[in-house]
């Protein structure tokens, strides 16, 4: 019988399962958690790196490896960076587990975003893990003037506001924006010289404002000084003309503008037609300035000279106009000299205007102010500015590229029936960003029609970096019915491109899924506080959970949601995932094996035994004949008519009898015999 037991137990200990109806065998799958090696604990880049200045990146690794040589971390980069240092970081031998540091100094060419990849090598034992970042190189010069002004018709003891306009014009966020007025004598400071914003997003602008009083008559130039940490320092200056009361002209001149096409928040040369109409010569003439109703001269004051009677000139003034709803006219100061007196006077001038409408991007502004992968009805709202003539039936459509898509029944289109001259007309969008969009910048096209005309206008739209999470294994190994208080572990990792803060992973199953529960279920689940994951980093989150005895074996699934943050531990900026997780329930403990939902241990002992009842009923059987046949040569008396049953009761009863040493001998000689025979001697 200890044959049968060796046989059954040599079977289940090499993991091989034999299945009773197809007589085969089939080897058990043995499933194992692949355990990273190498860890990116941190990786930094230095802020607001610019073109062709070296910037630093390092990468803080820890590795299993029990010896580092066979360790080695290095870094690739696209065109237009270059790595001043080695490109194989050289690691220092420290002891197993231990955090190590591997830095790189590089260069940029030019501004944009850039796709670097570091990567950590070992050998012992094998692994190579890799960590891909994004390095946006801003602009030297991307704080921009984008705006002065100062207002005219001042005299003396006037109050006035003197302001500017500054845009972060780059592709990444400028900090430490400082701006600072210089007044001269005639002009007095009623605030403080410095302005300072901490920092400003790509795109933004802000307006900067300062209060004067005019002292004395006069032209007076005011001076600003602006710089931030990306564009380093620039200056600007304008004239504020302080005058005295009108007087009445002594000559007649007419100011004309030459037909143009105006452009929001740019420099635009006007051509001013200047006539002496009167009957007086003009001597020392000047156009002291020409701002006023969203206009801003900046090449003035502009010296004309002599300007005698009958004559013309023509002149270019360098106008800068704002995103604010313009006038139809522009104020031009002029001085003169005629007569012995001396004239200043204001020509309200009219601006003529080319033939068709003229669309321009005014802003393009985003809500939320950041888009991420998976957002829904993010909206985009365009600013359109019309320079030209006025415009009827307008049509506004936004080509979307891939990765976005319209929110709602493919809307893209927005319609305006007018748009007049100068006007500001807002087209608004909704829109989703697929979940598996790449981070950076989506160039967009909006498309203005009216009658024939179509004019392209740019809209940037960005995908900021987002983490995401990926399902890489799960151990449900410990789980069956009845079972109490074991890990399910479910292995996650992120495939994002950015770090996720303050982790939380909830496990929703812990109260919709019957027999799946928990002394810490919360409102929604099992949960468990994770903390910060880089991009490329995996994790295990574990819940301890119980199964009902009636709980259904085989295959099942659940979800986990993941809970976090990026950049801030804000609540504006929360994110949420749910992961669906597939899991195995198994019909009993996991030290059995089973076929069919039967262990096979159970299996094992129903077949020895029916083997064994076999066994004994074919040596019972075989014992009985001989016995039969001993007992026909030993009484030769009717032996054929007896049955078998008498036969062994009358050896029984002769045995009992018999008291002679002949009988005794017979006897031992006949088992001795049946022995031999049934062991095949």
């Amino acid at each position: 019988m200890w044959k049968y037991w060796v046989t059954i137990f040599l079977l289940l200990s090499t993991g091989f399962v034999f299945d009773l109806q197809n007589n085969a065998f089939a080897q058990t799958k043995m499933f194992a958690v692949p355990t990273p090696n190498i860890f990116f604990t941190n990786v930094h880049v230095d802020a607001n790196p610019v073109p062709n200045k070296p910037f630093t990146i390092y990468a803080d690794v820890q590795s299993q490896s029990v010896n580092w040589s066979d360790l080695i971390v290095y870094i690739t980069v696209p065109g237009g960076i270059s790595v001043v240092s080695p490109i194989v970081a050289s690691l220092t031998f420290t002891s197993q587990g231990n955090t190590e540091r591997a830095s790189w100094t590089l260069l940029a060419s030019d501004t944009g975003s850039y796709p670097i990849t570091i990567s950590a090598r070992s050998n012992f034992p094998p692994d190579v893990e890799t960590f891909d970042i994004s390095v946006n190189v801003g602009s030297p010069h991307s704080l921009v003037l984008s705006g002065m002004s100062v207002p005219g018709s001042l005299f003396a003891n006037d109050n006035f506001t003197a302001s500017i306009k500054l845009k972060n014009s780059g592709i990444v966020t400028d900090t430490n924006v400082l701006a600072q007025i210089f007044v001269p004598a005639g002009l007095q400071l009623l605030d403080d010289v410095t302005q300072s914003v901490s920092s400003l997003s790509p795109g933004q602008e802000v307006d900067l404002k300062w209060k004067l009083k005019a002292e004395n008559a006069g032209s007076h130039v005011i001076s600003f000084n602006y710089s931030s940490t990306n564009a380093g320092a620039n200056s600007a200056s304008t004239v504020v003309n302080v005058g005295t009361k009108p007087a009445a002209t002594g000559a007649l001149l007419s100011i004309v503008a030459q037909s143009t096409t105006l452009r929001p928040n740019s420099i635009n040369p006007i051509v001013l037609d200047i006539a002496n109409n009167g009957v007086q010569d003009i001597h020392n003439l000047q156009i002291v300035s020409a701002s006023g109703g969203g206009y801003i001269s900046s090449n003035t004051p502009l010296w004309i000279g002599d300007l005698v009677k009958n004559d013309k000139k023509t002149l270019t003034l360098q106008i800068n106009t704002s995103n604010e709803t313009l006038a139809l006219q522009i104020p031009v100061v002029v001085k003169y000299d005629s007569n012995g007196n001396s004239y200043e006077e204001t020509y309200q001038t009219g601006l003529q205007l080319g033939n068709h409408p003229d669309f321009k991007t005014s802003a393009v502004t985003v809500t939320p102010p950041l888009s991420y992968a998976g957002d829904i009805a993010d909206k985009i709202d365009v600013q359109i500015f019309n320079a030209g003539l006025e415009a009827n039936d307008v049509y506004v459509t936004l080509d979307l590229p891939p990765g976005l898509s319209p929110a709602w029944g493919g809307a893209t289109s927005a319609y305006f029936g007018k748009i007049s001259t100068f006007q500001i007309a807002t087209a608004s969008f909704f829109v989703n960003v697929n979940n598996i969009a790449a981070s950076g910048n989506y160039p967009l096209s909006a498309t203005v029609k009216t009658g024939g005309q179509e004019t392209p206008l740019n809209v940037n739209f960005i995908v900021a970096p987002k983490a995401q999470f990926q399902l890489v294994s799960t151990d449900t190994s410990q789980l069956y019915p009845g079972v109490t208080n074991v890990p399910f572990k479910i292995v996650m990792k992120n495939v994002g491109t950015s770090a996720a803060q303050t982790i939380t992973t909830k496990l929703l199953s812990g109260n919709a899924v019957p027999g799946v529960k928990s002394d810490s279920i919360t409102s929604v689940g099992n949960m468990e506080n994770i903390g910060t994951i880089l991009p490329g980093q995996t994790f295990v989150t574990t819940f301890m959970v119980n199964l009902d005895p009636e709980f259904a074996a085989g295959d099942q699934s659940t979800s986990v949601e993941v809970d976090w943050a990026q950049n801030s531990t804000s609540i504006s900026n929360a994110f949420v995932q749910t992961i669906m997780v597939p899991y195995h329930v198994a019909s009993g403990p996991s030290y059995l094996l089973y076929y069919d939902a039967i262990p096979l241990t159970y299996i094992a002992f129903f077949a020895v035994l029916m083997v064994g009842s076999v066994t004994f009923l074919r040596l019972r059987k075989k014992r009985l004949k001989m016995l039969e046949h001993e007992s026909i040569q030993l009484n030769p008396n009717s032996p054929g008519n007896l049955p078998s049953s008498e036969i062994g009761i009358k050896e029984d009863i002769s045995a009992q009898r018999s008291n002679g040493k002949s009988d005794k001998s017979t006897q031992i000689a006949r088992d001795d015999h049946d022995v031999k025979k049934e062991e095949g001697i």
